[in-house]
């Protein structure tokens, strides 16, 4: 590296005395921002790059929306070699994080480099052009529209940008998160109707996920939560209507369906499987762990943390024991009689047996139950041999969950071809528990639980329905402030303080 610092500075020194015309000649064979998009094709490849920040950043500071989406619930406990171990992660479960959690700034980070992605495909692709380039501005508004969902979720009112970005425009404020939100409906507005129901490549977002996204916005600004502390347009019913609206489209397209076997959705055999609506996409480029080429690998190393500590056996790998089952957690499906969802949630007495333990103490987090969901299967490569990332993709948005959105809708007033019983009882019918007559917003939570539990939903739940102080409170959960996470201190310096900090934080 020295070597090529000494070389190129004597070459700046060679060339102070050559005419001024050579310094202003154009670089050749160099692809800059300003002459790349020349193409359909060149589009397409501004579009991977858009779609390639959906993986997490876990290499550099694990900023995992899973992880961080999952350790403040009532269903995970992280755990892995200690509290030493992933310290920012601890903090996450635990409620004490700061303005410098580096796995909060990771996240952060990785959205808006997202957002700068599709921002420069909308800028540059030709509406006019073909049905090709209208479907790559879809599925760019798409994304730039899942890129905010997870914005708002996590820290409420964020920079909104739309456009690319001169030097001088850099330093943006904080839009309230009704504004955010009203740029998520747009541009999924705006995608539906030039996104295929089938592409050619499984990757690539569809129609139906981007209604599944649309109707999930409009059920959470139904929330009563957002609804009453975000100061929408509409009247929450409406919302509820909309939502409703757009999980029909969903269901009556005939698209999806609930897969048979609950413990196959997870399965590398299912990828993109009849219940998958939206699905991000993993390589199986290096499976071994390269850690300096983590971003061109594209490993899924969601698999390998959450694995059982140390343990390999003839059908799971070793793992680093992060994502730990809340025994809480198991209470609820045994209390349920849910047998299936819990086995296809959680390895617990069998993984016990193995390792000769007969109980486990709760106050050291080691709750005897380890996630099933993300455990590194063995069959995925063949041995038993520790791996560090995995092609195995992440499933985002499941049939099973807009069935029970749906069916939240309706009980919040909506009206839809079949009742809440309905959508709820094909949710259960898979998983062999008897129909609920009736429909609650209480059974509408609670099934919610079983059925997507360890899946990065329950946290955004509790927060959704105003349940968080209640269920989180003995975790560390201050009404107030948990309910968003803190704005990341480095990005609020790097704004010239632009940016202000949330409440309390």
């Amino acid at each position: 590296m020295k070597s090529i610092k000494y070389i190129f500075i004597t070459l700046v020194l060679l060339s102070s005395g050559c005419a001024d015309d050579w310094l202003e000649l154009e670089p050749v064979g160099q692809k800059l921002e300003s002459n790349f998009y020349q193409t359909e094709e060149d589009i397409y490849k501004g579009l991977i790059a858009a779609y390639s920040m959906l993986q997490p950043k876990y290499w550099e500071n694990y900023g995992s929306y899973y992880f961080l989406a999952n350790f403040p619930s009532d269903d995970s406990e992280v755990v892995g070699g200690g509290p030493g171990d992933r310290p920012e992660y601890h903090a996450v479960a635990e409620f004490t994080m700061l303005p410098t959690n580096s796995a909060i700034l990771e996240m952060w980070r990785r959205d808006y480099y997202g957002v700068y992605r599709t921002n420069v495909v909308i800028a540059n692709a030709n509406p006019n052009a073909s049905q090709a380039s209208r479907e790559y501005i879809a599925e760019a508004k798409f994304l730039r529209a899942y890129y905010y969902s997870e914005l708002v979720k996590f820290f409420g009112a964020v920079p909104l940008i739309t456009s690319t970005l001169t030097p001088d425009e850099y330093n943006q404020e904080r839009k309230s998160p009704a504004q955010v939100y009203a740029q998520i409906v747009k541009d999924l507005q705006d995608a539906i109707p030039n996104l295929a129901e089938n592409p050619v490549e499984d990757y690539r977002v569809t129609k139906g996920a981007a209604q599944a996204l649309l109707g999930k916005t409009y059920l959470y600004m139904a929330s009563p939560y957002y609804y009453n502390n975000y100061n929408f347009e509409l009247s929450q019913a409406e919302y509820y209507q909309l939502a409703a609206d757009q999980f029909n489209e969903v269901i009556i397209s005939a698209q999806y369906d609930l897969e048979p076997n609950y413990d196959n959705i997870w399965k590398l055999s299912h990828e993109h499987g009849i219940e998958s609506i939206f699905e991000i996409e993993y390589s199986d480029i290096n499976r071994g762990g390269d850690w300096g080429n983590g971003r061109v690998n594209g490993g899924n190393i969601d698999v390998q943390l959450c694995g059982p500590r140390g343990i390999a056996t003839d059908t799971l790998n070793a793992g680093w024991g992060f994502d730990m089952v809340t025994q809480d957690l198991i209470g609820e499906y045994n209390a349920e009689g849910d047998n299936i969802r819990k086995e296809g949630t959680a390895y617990g007495e069998a993984f016990l047996t193995l390792i000769g333990a007969e109980d486990w103490d709760e106050n050291e987090g080691y709750t005897g139950w380890f996630s099933k969901k993300r455990a590194p299967w063995a069959h995925i490569v063949g041995d038993v041999d520790a791996q560090w990332n995995y092609e195995t993709n992440e499933r985002i948005i499941r049939y099973a969950d807009v069935l029970l959105m749906m069916a939240e809708a309706i009980v919040g007033g909506a009206t839809a071809p079949q009742s809440a019983d309905y959508y709820l009882n094909l949710v259960r019918d898979r998983v062999e528990l008897d129909p609920i007559s009736g429909v609650t917003m209480d059974d509408i939570k609670k099934e919610r639980r079983l059925e997507l539990a360890m899946e990065g939903h329950r946290f955004f739940d509790l927060v959704r329905w105003g349940d968080a102080a209640t269920v989180l409170g003995d975790r560390g959960f201050v009404q107030g402030k948990h309910e968003v996470f803190p704005i990341p201190q480095e990005e609020i310096v790097n704004s010239n303080y632009a940016l202000t900090q949330n409440p309390n934080y």
